[in-house]
């Protein structure tokens, strides 16, 4: 596996924290050339100091661009300069995302609209920008989506409607890249103990919480070390967790009947406890 990384250039989107963060770390420990991208310029220089103490040598560059996905003027104006100045990507790492959780009457277009910008097409936006640079060098592009994306989850009609839609968005791509040497993963984690998890439990309800916590929780290390694995192997479905694995199994051999029969008495017997 290190061997795939060592002396590749990996931009990672979201790598400023999270599930990105760690893979930063891990793609540096193997003797990659690291490019994180992110918003918040602080968080980044922050970051990139972290990342750096993992270097297997100090040929190696660790990098950080500040820029907003969601806008695909900003992006296609800045990628060429950031490719300019740190080089063209062998593998880019899609992490950057928003996570929200909460009754589907308590949220409003703007917050619906925020969270589809971000999760999908921001993802949309930094595909297409580094697009040019990618093809016919056996590049890798990974997608990370959500086990929610594959899985309808209490809560979730605004970040799961995102993650489903990521899905089908590395499907359909997948495909179309193939023509130009390059390999797509997406990856569908469950519950993973970040930034983004503690934001979203403010307003989450407790029956998805309930109804997640069957599929397992994971720590961003062993979701990202699980990814890079799984990315040098060239696998497109990525889903890190024995029990997450298994949650997809019978939901996909079940045609979604197990998973919505285990939904539905989870809820029922929150509902019936609280009322005690």
């Amino acid at each position: 596996m290190k061997k795939f990384y060592h002396g590749k250039t990996v931009y990672i989107t979201g790598g400023s924290s999270g599930i990105g963060l760690e893979c930063a770390k891990l793609c540096a420990s193997f003797g990659a050339h690291v490019v994180i991208i992110a918003r918040d310029q602080n968080k980044l220089e922050s970051a990139c100091k972290e990342i750096s103490r993992f270097r297997k040598n100090d040929a190696q560059r660790i990098s950080w661009a500040s820029l907003d996905v969601t806008g695909a003027a900003e992006v296609e104006r800045n990628i060429p300069l950031i490719v300019g100045k740190h080089g063209s990507p062998e593998i880019l790492i899609a992490c950057a995302g928003e996570s929200y959780s909460d009754y589907f009457e308590n949220i409003g277009f703007e917050k619906f609209d925020a969270i589809m910008k971000v999760n999908v097409y921001g993802l949309r936006n930094i595909i297409f920008a580094l697009l040019p640079y990618m093809k016919n060098k056996s590049s890798h592009i990974s997608i990370v989506s959500s086990l929610a994306g594959l899985v309808g989850v209490f809560g979730y009609t605004a970040y799961g409607t995102s993650k489903f839609a990521a899905v089908g968005f590395a499907e359909c791509l997948r495909p179309e890249l193939k023509r130009y040497g390059i390999t797509i993963s997406v990856v569908c984690p469950p519950e993973v103990d970040t930034p983004l998890l503690r934001k979203e439990l403010v307003s989450a309800p407790r029956e998805g919480q309930a109804v997640k916590k069957f599929a397992g929780f994971l720590t961003p290390q062993f979701v990202a070390k699980v990814m890079l694995k799984k990315i040098a192997q060239k696998s497109f479905l990525i889903i890190p967790g024995f029990r997450a694995k298994m949650t997809y199994f019978f939901h996909r051999h079940s045609n979604g009947r197990i998973s919505r029969i285990v939904s539905d008495l989870i809820i029922k017997i929150r509902a019936k406890n609280s009322k005690l």
